[in-house]
């Protein structure tokens, strides 16, 4: 019987090396889930991006997910890509390439899409937190906890806002 293998929690310097290879193949994405959560001040440990479902992406996000330790996204088909259903990249941690979210896709997320500058100074795409609200309303007990602590960081932003 094979020995099944179990990916590790991603860590920040897995989490970098990702985005700097998204960012170096010029690839569309947006983080979203766990990490883009951390990425707005929110410690959490796995790597979901949201992508468009086109063959462009495909090609750019297998190149830029070659870094992974095992290389298992040579193992990818780009026309998975165009069918739309998430593809777990698990290496020696999980890399979850989604394409939609809640019913959200990467088009109906862009009005919510940011920039926003890591502490070692590299950029990444994500959600506002409005964004990220629509990628949480689930039953899921983690999606209820992290849909309850952005809805609190959403009214205090509004609050600040009209406080100015």
């Amino acid at each position: 019987m094979a020995e099944e293998k179990t990916a590790r929690a991603a860590t920040f310097d897995d989490l970098l090396r990702v985005i700097r290879a998204l960012n170096e193949q010029g690839a569309e994405y947006l983080l979203i889930g766990d990490y883009a959560l951390y990425a707005l001040g929110y410690q959490r440990a796995t790597i979901d991006i949201l992508v468009p479902p086109t063959r462009d992406t495909a090609e750019r996000v297998i190149q830029a997910l070659m870094l992974l330790p095992d290389q298992v996204a040579k193992d990818i088909d780009p026309a998975w890509f165009e069918e739309g259903d998430t593809i777990r990249v698990a290496d020696k941690f999980v890399v979850d390439v989604m394409f939609n979210s809640c019913g959200e896709s990467f088009a109906s997320l862009q009005p919510h899409a940011q920039t926003v500058v890591l502490a070692d100074g590299t950029t990444v795409r994500t959600l506002d937190i409005e964004g990220l609200l629509k990628t949480k309303q689930t039953a899921r007990g983690k999606d209820i906890g992290d849909r309850l602590a952005l809805e609190r960081a959403w009214a205090k932003m509004k609050r600040q806002g009209s406080d100015g």
